[in-house]
């Protein structure tokens, strides 16, 4: 009986250990709170401040396939901005890019296209043909463009890129590919990066890649219209607000990539995946993304343009006329929250050291950090500290005794 009552004790024991696991709040780091998303790897980016949201692999170097054409497009854009080409050009198509095939126009070696139409085929249809020429006209030969493109990388931090060619194709579909070493290679990070300078420099690409169709060689025999291969564009079969760019990629040592961004709201978010398994689902993994940065977090203005931070509002100087000098940030920090975790994000300000006077106002004495769960936030650049106020260097004299006064005080302390 004895033994009976034991074992009954025991059982009761664990079956209310057990039961009381299912009541216990369980902690979920924010890793966990990513959607699943079935790609080889992606990143999601705040398009304003740059902020990682949530990334898997992200800097691991994969084909990027015609995600490639953002770069080249790059270019080009560059070239526009400083007055060597203009989009009333005339290129004349040369063989070689004419054999380009895939996606293309079907180009005619000696056709006469301007550069508006082949960046607008570049970008809306993923057409080889016509980026190649654009290359040939832009760079000399494809090789003297790529070499452009890879400059730009570089220039750019994109540390996890090196480009082979202009378009993207795998080389063993070009029937005379360019002759550049090395492997064909972007990360969803710089592909991310690409996207948001490319944005934030050339807004006005945006009118180009939110076309759901555009009409090459209209009025002649070889007038053709051609669609966006975004399939989340407005009239598509996978919608999604807001989406107005950026650029798909698709090749079988690649798989089906997208590089997307879509504004609600006034918040703009970058999204990348590579390596889907089908044209679906590129787009339906892209949603799972953008649902995730528009549903889980909000912006919020951490520091005003000029604003104080508590607790770090003046910085000692103690050879100067005034003994502290008012410090604000010299920029406004506006980084996506989590929502309902706002407690958790907090602002670590540094001053440089040996910081004397004297000072001019808006000089530099330290900078702004924004930690979430005492971690800076990926992706989101330090704003700089500087002081509010002029500071000029105390004498000698002034120092004398100001160290004699303070002496003297700490005796009666």
């Amino acid at each position: 009986m004895k033994s009976m009552r034991i074992a009954r004790m025991i059982a009761l024991f664990v079956l209310l250990s057990i039961s009381a696991l299912f009541f216990l709040p369980i902690a979920v780091s924010a890793e966990e709170l990513t959607p699943d998303i079935k790609a080889k790897s992606y990143i999601l980016l705040d398009f304003d401040s740059g902020a990682v949201l949530g990334e898997f692999k992200a800097d691991e170097e994969r084909a990027p396939a015609s995600m490639t054409k953002m770069m080249s497009a790059f270019v080009v854009l560059d070239k526009i901005n400083e007055g060597k080409l203009k989009w009333e050009d005339v290129v004349t198509v040369s063989q070689r890019a004419a054999n380009i095939e895939e996606a293309q126009l079907f180009l005619k070696a000696g056709e006469k296209v301007t550069v508006k139409e082949l960046f607008t085929a570049m970008l809306v249809y993923s057409a080889n043909d016509a980026t190649v020429a654009l290359a040939e006209h832009v760079g000399g030969t494809e090789e003297g463009f790529v070499e452009l493109m890879n400059q730009k990388a570089q220039a750019l931090g994109m540390v996890h890129t090196h480009y082979r060619c202009a378009s993207g194709l795998d080389l063993h579909l070009y029937p005379d590919p360019p002759q550049v070493s090395g492997d064909h290679v972007m990360s969803a990070r710089d592909s991310a990066i690409l996207a948001r300078e490319l944005i934030r420099t050339y807004p006005e690409v945006l009118q180009t890649t939110a076309m759901t169709e555009a009409t090459f060689f209209e009025g002649t025999d070889h007038a053709q219209k051609k669609p966006n291969w975004n399939k989340m564009l407005p009239g598509f079969n996978q919608f999604y607000e807001g989406v107005d760019g950026v650029k798909t990629g698709h090749t079988n040592r690649a798989g089906y990539c997208f590089t997307g961004t879509a504004e609600q709201r006034g918040y703009r978010l970058i999204s990348v995946v590579m390596g889907t398994g089908s044209d679906h689902a590129r787009f339906a993994e892209t949603k799972k993304l953008l649902d995730y940065g528009f549903g889980s977090f909000q912006p919020k203005e951490w520091i005003a343009q000029n604003g104080k931070i508590r607790g770090k509002e003046t910085l000692a100087l103690p050879n100067g006329v005034e003994r502290t000098v008012p410090v604000v940030a010299n920029e406004k920090l506006v980084v996506p929250a989590r929502i309902g975790e706002e407690e958790n994000y907090t602002i670590q300000v540094t001053f440089n050291k040996g910081v004397q006077a004297p000072l001019n106002k808006g000089d530099v004495v330290g900078e702004a950090k924004l930690l979430y769960k005492n971690q800076p936030v990926k992706g989101v650049a330090p704003i700089q500290m500087v002081a509010a106020a002029p500071v000029e260097q105390a004498s000698e004299f002034r120092l004398f005794f100001r160290k004699a006064g303070d002496t003297i005080k700490g005796w009666f302390n």
